[in-house]
């Protein structure tokens, strides 16, 4: 595991429990963070990328 995936970045929340990024306080911890659907109008239509069950990434 890259020591990167470690950190956490204070600014970005996390509620999917499932994913191996999220940490015990909800907060995402991937290095990078992907945003998808660029045709996204509101936040409802857009959905991370960088999500990763636990234990398969």
């Amino acid at each position: 595991m890259n020591t990167r995936e470690k950190e956490i970045n204070p600014g970005v929340g996390c509620d999917v429990t499932a994913c191996k990024y999220n940490t015990v306080d909800c907060r995402c911890s991937a290095e990078h963070i992907k945003v998808k659907n660029e045709k996204a109008i509101t936040k409802g239509e857009t959905y991370c990328g960088t999500f990763c069950p636990r234990g398969t990434c």
